[in-house]
């Protein structure tokens, strides 16, 4: 009886680990999506200044993620890839440019 008791408490200890540990991957999901998307709407307002637009917020976001896109694959032809948090930002901001030109191209 007591091992069963045993097993039973080693059970719920392991679904609630286990509980806890997806609440955890779901809230780091959550939270690197939230950082994502401010460090796009940073990388799409530091583009939209240098070259010289202004735009709403949700324009900003939506060119520095598009931007980080575009900059990888770009970049990504001549060989060279983001190995840190700078570079990559470096890269989201000059495809951001590069989105924010092609959209003044097309669209102006």
């Amino acid at each position: 009886m007591i091992t069963l008791t045993i097993l039973l408490i080693i059970a719920l200890i392991c679904v609630l680990v286990g509980c806890l540990m997806g609440l955890f991957s779901l809230l780091g999901v959550l939270v690197s999506l939230a950082v994502g998307v401010l460090v796009g709407a940073l990388a799409g307002y530091v583009a939209g200044r240098f070259m010289g637009t202004e735009t709403s917020f949700s324009r900003n976001i939506l060119m520095g993620v598009l931007g980080s896109f575009v900059g990888e694959f770009v970049f990504g032809l001549f060989g060279i890839h983001a190995t840190g948090s700078f570079t990559s930002f470096a890269i989201s901001v000059v495809g951001a440019c590069i989105c924010i030109w092609v959209g003044q191209k097309f669209f102006s």
